[in-house]
């Protein structure tokens, strides 16, 4: 036996530990087992995912670590299942749980040499604790049902089924930290690395759906519309800011694997998710986001993790000038938006070509004569000055300026290659100032015009730049051939910036901060007084209450409506409550279901309606994703008898007609009432024009199967709108002290502490800095999927282990 193997059997997991992982495992299978038996799609698909799955992390326990973050933002099905209380990322962490528990209980790993990636620390433990203390007490002040539950408990989030739907967030990280601390034990500092992969390609995967959705919707250049993206987290049906969450949590991880890579492979690939993020935080169209961004960025620079992976160079005098990299970054933002505002998207192009010429040969340039650098500076204004001509011939400029852009970067490359001050790095310094002009003729041709004085702006600001580079005598940047990732990374966030700050949408949204702030503070005080009594202020209304003490106790004229699955006489159907607020078709409040994508109408409908006054029930069916109706067939249906009274009829198609092309977005039947009394609604059926049969579950027997419910637009009675106002109403001050006591001691760990100088810190620290941002203005916690990772990531904060970096990781 090698020397070492008695140190690494002392690493070995006890036989407790074993004892543990075994009855989670059981436990966990249990509940994937009862969650697959019953699930609305198909029992014998998601039975037999859950097997693979488990299978899967029992031959690769440590996988979880890249696998569970990259589904976590697009695994969730509700809108399709209907079910709130019990999503597919429950289940996700059930089969890890259920996986590894087996492969620890059973053969665990041997570990790596070294120390595990993460350590328990006293500190943590006490903070574990009183976290689970606050979450007991207010779940103990919660009527939480026991089971068997009744079907209607799962519509909507005014049932006391609602508290154990938050409780489930803390019970599934209790199962899933000896998981992630035996990933640590067995791949000691590269689990770190996996994790940083994983919350990448989760970054990745929100931010595609995002893309798709805006692509879909909108349109992908449309920052004009009034349309904010969701992306797939359902929890946003009702509001919130899920999305800006968890891309404000993972962003930080994917920028500081860029910045800490030396791969220009990698590099590159990382760009490229950073570019689909950016454009997915620009169009959520967030402020809290961007605060939260900008508080990320700051706290990576603060903790020195931004510096770029190659080291300076020795000498002084090739240093960059301090602050000269944000001047330029400043300079080419203020000339992008310029130049956008009268030059529009093709402007924006050329001047970001032209910017990238300045980079790559105002490095080149330096090593040429202060002759040879006037000599070619003159020479491409005056070639400039003859590329204007080309604005007599159709798409001249276009085209001169992408003959001069090509024709410069090659001329870089060449000199690169070189490495020394040779004719290419003369020609490719003309070529660059001559691209200038040409881009300025962009922005005129494409104008028309307009905009012309801020166009010729934005072009010297980019020679300005190559003039400082050339003369000062320390650049404002340096290895230009090393670092060409990152100004790509720069030059991308210039465009965003430039491209969204313009928009008419963004203006608007940042007109009206002062009339938004003062509705949410009133807001927030009718939260408040929701408070009443001594025992509500200590200890909070009860986990999951929030809704349901404003829909009865909060402003009558914010009803938010709702929907019920009362049963009579052994008949369950749905009860739909109309909203107080409604103020056009966009408020309604609505009972859906998703149906065959390329439906087309007339429609043919059947279905039972009482009332116990006059009403009217709304049927429509639209091209939709979750908040947002587009392309409708409407039906409106009396409902003025006090009996049940079968309805039938034919919808027409409205925009739903057969056409050229595939229409990819998805189609939406909803219910709502648009009256002010209720509306039962019972043995619903839809055929469409293609005599199929649209509805699934129309007779609500199988309660909320393939049903969920949405606010589109009016969102305030869901949410506290803060993450501490909602701890606050439903914990109490318990809660919030104890929430105070996590964040101060994470925080403080990978800020202040010993762990400080680990690598892993300061993603940790922006991560979760960002998370709480967005929480200033959003409850968040409200969705178990979203306070799952940020006790994840506050338990990283304060077990991460900076003794695992002190010896390279490798198998014994």
């Amino acid at each position: 036996m090698p020397a070492h193997m008695p140190s690494l059997q002392a690493h070995r997991t006890g036989p407790l530990a074993r004892l543990w992982f075994a009855l989670s495992a059981l436990l966990a299978l249990a509940g994937l087992g009862l969650w697959a038996w019953h699930h609305p799609l198909d029992r014998v698909a998601a039975t037999a995912v859950a097997a693979l799955a488990v299978m899967g992390f029992l031959a690769r326990p440590s996988a979880w670590l890249i696998v569970l973050p990259a589904l976590w933002p697009v695994i969730d099905l509700a809108p399709l299942t209907g079910w709130i209380h019990f999503t597919e990322s429950d289940a996700l962490v059930l089969a890890v749980v259920a996986g590894v528990g087996l492969r620890e209980a059973l053969a665990p790993p041997l570990p790596v040499r070294g120390a595990p990636a993460f350590r328990l620390s006293p500190v943590a433990l006490l903070v574990a604790v009183l976290w689970l203390v606050s979450y007991g007490v207010s779940a103990w002040r919660t009527p939480i049902p026991l089971p068997p539950f009744d079907a209607a408990l799962f519509a909507g989030y005014k049932t006391p089924l609602n508290g154990l739907r938050l409780l489930k967030a803390p019970l599934l990280l209790i199962l899933l930290l000896p998981c992630l601390h035996a990933a640590g034990r067995a791949r000691g500092a590269a689990a770190l690395s996996r994790l940083t992969l994983g919350m990448t390609l989760g970054l990745l995967a929100a931010s595609l759906v995002a893309v798709w959705e805006r692509d879909a919707f909108p349109g992908l250049t449309n920052v004009s519309a009034d349309y904010r993206t969701t992306g797939l987290f359902w929890e946003m049906h009702v509001g919130g800011a899920a999305l800006d969450a968890w891309l404000a949590l993972s962003f930080p991880f994917a920028l500081a694997a860029f910045l800490r890579t030396r791969a220009l492979r990698w590099r590159l690939l990382l760009l490229a998710v950073l570019a689909v993020a950016g454009y997915a935080i620009l169009t959520t169209f967030s402020r809290g986001l961007y605060a939260a961004v900008a508080v990320s960025l700051v706290l990576l620079l603060i903790a020195g993790r931004s510096v770029a992976a190659t080291a300076p160079p020795p000498d002084t005098a090739a240093r960059p000038l301090p602050g000269g990299p944000w001047l330029a970054g400043a300079l080419l933002i203020g000339a992008a938006t310029l130049m956008f505002t009268g030059g529009g998207y093709r402007g924006l192009a050329a001047l970001l070509g032209f910017s990238l010429l300045v980079f790559l040969a105002g490095d080149l340039g330096r090593r040429l004569p202060r002759r040879q650098q006037a000599t070619a500076i003159v020479a491409g204004l005056a070639l400039g000055g003859l590329s204007l001509a080309s604005s007599a011939l159709d798409k001249g400029p276009y085209l001169a300026f992408g003959a001069l852009c090509i024709t410069g970067l090659a001329a870089c490359l060449l000199a690169f290659r070189q490495g020394n001050a040779g004719p290419a790095t003369l020609v490719a310094l003309m070529l660059t100032t001559t691209s200038g002009i040409a881009a300025a003729g962009v922005g005129r041709y494409w104008g028309e015009g307009a905009g012309e004085a801020g166009i010729w702006a934005a072009t010297a600001a980019g020679l300005l730049l190559l003039a400082l580079q050339l003369a000062l005598p320390r650049p404002l940047w340096h290895r230009a051939g090393e670092g060409l990732a990152h100004a790509l990374l720069v030059l991308g966030a210039a465009a965003a910036l430039a491209s969204g700050a313009t928009s008419y949408y963004m203006g608007e949204r940042f007109s009206t901060v002062s009339q938004d702030f003062e509705g949410r503070m009133a807001h927030w005080q009718e939260g408040a007084d929701l408070v009443r009594t001594p025992a509500d202020l200590w200890l909070g209304l009860g986990l999951g209450r929030y809704p349901e003490a404003y829909f009865w106790s909060g402003p009558l004229a914010a009803n938010a409506g709702s929907w019920e699955l009362p049963e009579d006489n052994g008949n369950r159907f749905a009860r739909i409550g109309a909203a107080r607020y409604v103020l056009g078709f966009g408020e309604l409040f609505r009972v859906s279901q998703r149906v065959a994508a390329d439906t087309t109408g007339p429609f043919h409908y059947r279905l039972k309606l009482r009332a116990p006054e006059r009403s009217s029930l709304h049927l429509e069916i639209c091209r939709k994703h979750l908040l947002y109706t587009q392309t409708c067939a409407i039906v409106s249906v009396k409902a003025d008898s006090a009996e049940w009274t079968e309805v039938q009829g034919t919808m027409e198609a409205g925009g739903l007609t057969a056409g050229p092309g595939v229409d990819t977005r998805p189609s939406v039947l909803s219910l709502a009432t648009s009256g002010r009394a209720p509306v039962d609604v019972d043995e619903l059926q839809i055929i469409d024009s293609a005599g199929r049969a649209l509805v699934r579950n129309g007779d609500f027997q199988a309660g909320v199967d393939r049903w969920f419910f949405s606010s589109d637009r009016h969102h305030l009675p869901w949410h506290a709108k803060s993450l501490f106002l909602h701890v606050w109403v439903e914990q109490g001050v318990l809660g919030m002290v104890m929430l105070g006591v996590m964040l101060l001691a994470a925080t403080g760990r990978v800020g202040l502490g010993r762990a400080r100088a680990h690598p892993f810190a300061a993603p940790v620290l922006a991560g979760m800095a960002g998370f709480v941002v967005v929480g200033v203005f959003d409850s968040l916690l409200d969705m178990p999927r979203m306070t799952l990772m940020l006790l994840l990531t506050a338990w990283l904060a304060l077990c991460l282990n900076p003794a695992a970096l002190k010896e390279p990781p490798g198998r014994p």
